[in-house]
């Protein structure tokens, strides 16, 4: 089998052609021309994709070998320019025991604006680049050769020959090598986060003018021998940014430092505690001057007492999650009858598979367990005020071994309706101390929020269909964690709990625009995430807030956003009995100027009009905004 020519066979190849050709040809016939070993070039460049080949050293001086191709892998000719980053990695406790590794700066090059070294291009869709010195003794640092050194390689945002448009990339790789010779796997590197997980809230973070959008570049130069300032050091800089804002518990450092095996040091978080990175978050210490810390003189004694366990378990809530995996409550049954819903309650213990035999009155452990009802999934809800009963104070009616029968009555259920659907949620808080659930009344456990949940039900049985699935609880948790926004007590579940009394009977009061004043589940949520609800005004949403993709989920492979309307979404009820027509009072949640009211109200949309006017279906919103309209909702959102 023929192996695959490497770049440096591609770039010898193309060379001996050339010579044949011409040596060919003669003195009186004309030059062949080169063949195009690595293809035809790209028409078209949606993505820019750098493969690195490889690094070598020669006299200490660094030459990169690379190819570029787009979407479709087609080499990408002609790219003019690119810049070019070197830096070295000290390993953990080189400086001094206990101190992190370290990267160190040795220099940015920019071809061709500030190129001192070689920029070559192949013509075929390889390139490569000579430094233009050592990089020992660059930035007053001394390369050494069995450290890790990277190489970052940024390229688009701009155009080539042609006017095609260049889209910004960034790619690096970690090598180490001797001052002459090639490069090989470095012994070590600091892989700790990754920017998939800061996109999950940020969507595409990109910085100093967009160029650069990739953790491995950012850490080249934030660091102590490229930054001046000590707080722009990449960790202290980013602990420190998110203080303000977080939309999740700061105390969860693995919202960000999330378990993943691919990155080699994912847990540094817990196994190498320092002054600098502990201090951008407990910026109230002053570890050296012993202020709210016992003086430390350095980093050498940090891990005496900050283990990797007692660093874990102070950071998720003292084996929180621990505990709330030792009960689970379910709904395994359930129907209708006049306005009484009956249903039977499981509790079991997850981590052993186990049902407690014992009711929730009777578990010491059960601080508070509820279930609710509300009726009519297809209409948002008959009403505003669910009917519901504390388990923990009620006497099953019927049951045994885990499995108890209860009635919650008085369930509005319109005439008409009794075909619909209903839904049940369950919230509650057990006690809990050090990951092991325990006595309430035991003053050393303290009260965790369980994991609320909801359940669709009809006259006769559960349900696996019920009302729309719009967003989440992953996508909400992508910036809030999984279930941990906690209202009004301990309502978590965000998917489909809080809908059942934030629904279309709530009445918005009669501001310039109701959208943001309504406590309407759909509207509440967009109201706060644009800032534009009273209280909320400077809300710091961390991404790009026209990225409808950040909260809502898909159905058939169609972003909810851009499906129609649901047929059964009421008017916006505003006070002295107005209403806003279903399609309008949804967009102007976050398009509320004069001139998005105009364009609506032309389209027929109806603001704070009667019900029959509102509901006169007059908006025409999805002749231009529907799917595969011209101005596709999808299309003219900047959706990721």
């Amino acid at each position: 089998m023929m192996k695959k020519m490497t770049h440096l066979n591609r770039y010898a190849a193309t060379l001996a052609v050339a010579f044949i050709l011409s040596a060919c040809g003669g003195d009186d016939g004309t030059p062949g021309q080169p063949g195009e070993p690595g293809g035809p070039p790209a028409m078209t460049v949606d993505t820019l994709k750098i493969a690195i080949d490889d690094v070598s050293m020669q006299s200490g001086i660094a030459t990169v070998n690379y190819r570029v191709t787009n979407q479709d892998d087609e080499p990408v000719v002609g790219v003019a320019s690119a810049t070019f980053i070197a830096a070295q990695l000290l390993p953990q406790g080189y400086t001094n025991a206990g101190n992190s590794s370290q990267w160190q700066f040795f220099t940015s090059q920019n071809c061709p604006a500030r190129c001192t070294g070689d920029y070559v291009d192949y013509k075929n869709g390889d390139y490569s680049y000579t430094f233009d010195a050592p990089f020992d003794g660059m930035n007053d640092i001394s390369y050494q050769a069995g450290a890790t050194q990277r190489l970052v390689i940024k390229m688009g945002g701009d155009s080539l020959a042609d006017g095609t448009v260049l889209p910004v990339t960034n790619q690096h790789i970690d090598w180490q090598a001797p001052t002459t010779g090639p490069s090989a796997e470095p012994a070590y590197t600091r892989n700790i986060v990754t920017m998939a997980t800061c996109n999950s809230c940020h969507n595409d973070l990109a910085f100093h003018g967009s160029n650069y959008n990739q953790i491995e570049t950012c850490v080249t130069c934030h660091n102590a021998d490229r930054v001046s300032n000590p707080d722009n050091i990449f960790p202290q800089m980013v602990h420190a940014k998110h203080l303000s804002g977080f939309p999740g518990s700061l105390a969860n450092c693995q919202t960000c430092h999330v378990a993943d095996d691919t990155l080699s040091e994912n847990h540094n978080w817990t196994r190498v505690p320092t002054m600098e990175a502990c201090g951008a978050c407990h910026n109230n210490i002053d570890f050296k001057a012993g202020q709210g810390h016992p003086a430390q003189a350095d980093n050498a004694n940090c891990i005496a007492c900050h283990n990797p366990d007692w660093t874990a378990n102070v950071h998720n809530d003292g084996g929180n999650d621990e505990a709330l995996g030792q009960f689970e409550a379910s709904i395994t049954s359930a129907s209708l009858s006049g306005d009484t819903v009956s249903f039977t309650l499981s509790l079991r213990n997850p981590a052993s598979g186990q049902l407690y035999t014992d009711s929730a009155n009777n578990l010491n452990f059960v601080a508070d367990l509820r279930v609710y009802a509300n009726w009519g999934t297809s209409f948002d809800y008959a009403t505003r005020s669910p009917r519901s009963i504390r388990l923990q104070e009620e006497v099953p009616i019927a049951g045994s071994d885990g499995r108890y029968s209860y009635q919650i009555t008085g369930v509005t259920v319109p005439t008409g309706t009794e075909m619909d659907l209903g839904a049940l949620a369950i919230q509650g808080k057990v006690c809990a101390a050090n990951g092991v659930l325990g006595d309430c009344s035991d003053t050393t456990n303290s009260e965790v929020n369980i994991k609320s949940s909801h359940q669709f039900f009809s006259a006769q049985a559960l349900s696996d269909s019920g009302r729309r699935v719009v967003v989440t609880n992953d996508t909400c948790g992508s910036c809030h964690g999984d279930q941990q926004l906690n209202f009004h007590g301990s309502r978590n579940d965000l998917e489909g709990q809080c809908q059942l009394c934030h629904n279309p009977n709530m009445v918005a009061d009669a501001t310039d625009n109701p959208s943001t004043a309504t406590a309407d589940y759909k509207h509440l949520v967009h109201g706060i995430h644009s800032g534009q609800r009273e209280g909320y005004e400077s809300i710091n949403y961390p991404g790009n807030l026209g990225n409808c993709a950040q909260c809502h989920n898909q159905q058939a492979g169609v972003l909810t956003a851009g499906l129609p309307l649901y047929a059964g979404v009421k008017p916006l009820a505003i006070t002295g009995d107005l209403y806003t027509s279903p399609t309008a009072a949804i967009c102007s949640d976050c398009h509320a100027s004069d001139s998005a009211t105009n364009h609506m109200v032309q389209q027929g949309a109806v603001f704070k009009g009667s019900l029959a006017d509102a509901n006169a279906l007059t908006e025409s919103c999805t002749t231009c905004h529907g799917q595969g309209a011209s101005a596709d909702v999808l299309k003219v959102h900047p959706i990721k």
